[in-house]
């Protein structure tokens, strides 16, 4: 079996595993109001974990490093799409505009998606600044190395920092009910 045949059949298990998870954390987002496609974020989701599929070849991807490629993507879009100018709306009512109102999404969803959120980035801002900053770099794929270098620690105080941020975050979490969600 050739080097692409494995890794593909690699992914083929990962998604077949967590699948209907990633497309759980999705929908959870309300993406339609940031005017974004889950499909697209499904995509994305897929071709960050080929790139590490690739990077580390024998890597054990857990549900929290899923979960944590699932919220970067997220995040990296709502980011992008912010910051991008928004495009004018087709004129008069043809194929576009019919297409746009079925995939939107509904406003019990958008608000769901959009309270999750915003809980998620109240706990984290509850942190305190290092285990925060620490968190915040993981949750945009930073390495621990790379974390401790942008801190101004070490490779294992960065992990520790990381690994209590991320205790604390995940106990704030289930109390609001989010717990089975990032796990």
């Amino acid at each position: 079996m050739t080097l692409d045949r494995v890794l593909q059949a690699r992914l083929q298990q990962l998604l077949v595993d967590y699948g209907a998870k990633v497309r759980a954390l999705i929908e959870r987002h309300g993406l339609g109001q940031y005017g974004i496609d889950p499909a697209d974020i499904e995509q994305e989701v897929r071709i960050r974990l080929w790139k590490a599929l690739e990077r580390d070849r024998s890597a054990a991807f857990h549900t929290s490093y899923i979960q944590r490629v699932v919220l970067s993507t997220v995040i990296d879009a709502i980011r992008a799409a912010r910051s991008r100018p928004a495009e004018p709306l087709p004129e008069g009512e043809g194929e576009g505009s019919e297409a746009m109102l079925a995939t939107a999404a509904g406003p019990e969803q958008t608000a769901g998606g959009t309270q999750d959120f915003d809980r998620v980035a109240a706990c984290l801002a509850e942190l305190p600044q290092r285990r925060r900053e620490a968190v915040a770099l993981y949750l945009q794929g930073f390495s621990l190395r790379e974390i401790g270098e942008l801190g101004g620690t070490s490779e294992e105080a960065a992990r520790k920092l990381l690994d209590r941020g991320l205790q604390t975050l995940r106990a704030r979490l289930a109390l609001m009910g989010l717990g089975e969600l990032y796990e």
